[in-house]
Order: structure tokens, then sequence, then C-alpha cells
């Protein structure tokens, strides 16, 4: 059974500890609840656990899941370049700045429902 909007609310809400009233559909887990870097990753396999999906199944990546472009990411890392050091090899190399999407609570109830029913087409 898909999981409902508010099954997912609830579970944001509990995750991240902020009030009820604030989490609701388009909430961004990043902006408004501060969840990145390794507690976004936390958030996904919490995910995945309570809500019994799997986002890289063999039908799907976890990229199609998500609809991640190239160098789209989820979720920001946790690392201090106070100078910018690693960013200016990033350039040198020819390497591009990462794109960080954020995720709304919405969009996270949709990826959701999505490999519910690829594990559903998978069983």
């Amino acid at each position: 059974m898909d999981p409902s909007l508010s099954q997912v609310i609830i579970f944001v809400h509990q995750f991240s500890k902020a009030p009820l009233a604030s989490v609701h559909e388009q909430t961004l887990l990043e902006a408004d609840l501060g969840i990145t870097g390794d507690d976004g990753v936390e958030l996904i396999e919490a995910a995945e656990k309570i809500f019994r999906v799997d986002f890289c199944s063999t039908e799907q990546s976890f990229s199609t899941i998500f609809s991640l472009k190239e160098n789209e990411y989820l979720f920001n890392s946790e690392g201090l370049d106070l100078l910018g050091i690693c960013r200016l090899f990033d350039w040198i190399r020819g390497i591009p700045r990462p794109v960080i999407r954020d995720l709304s609570v919405g969009q996270l109830h949709r990826a959701l429902v999505e490999a519910c029913n690829v594990h559903l087409l998978e069983a």
C-alpha cells in the first residue's frame, strides 16, 4: 500500500523533531528543516526502512526516482572548506560545482509512492 502524504509528514516531523505544524507538503528538507549531509542520508535510509521501499531497485535508479540530472544531488555535504581551497582545485580540474536540489516533503512522498509501485511490479 502506498504511503499517504500525512504518513510522510508525520515521519519527517518525527525524524527532524520540527513542530508538526511546520511540516507540510511544500516544506523543504534542507532549507526549512536543516536536514543536510549525513542527516539527509539517514532520513532517506529511515524512509526506505519504515515505508519498506528500495530507492535503488533493479527497475529504477535513485537518480530516476528523484528526477536528478547529472551533477545534481539532494543534500549539501557537511564538509567545511573555509578558504574555498577544495572548490578552487575543482575549478582548476574543470569539475563543475554540484547542483543541490532541495527536496520537499511532497517530493519525498511522490518518490516513496513511485518506489512502492516499482516494488510491486518486481514482486
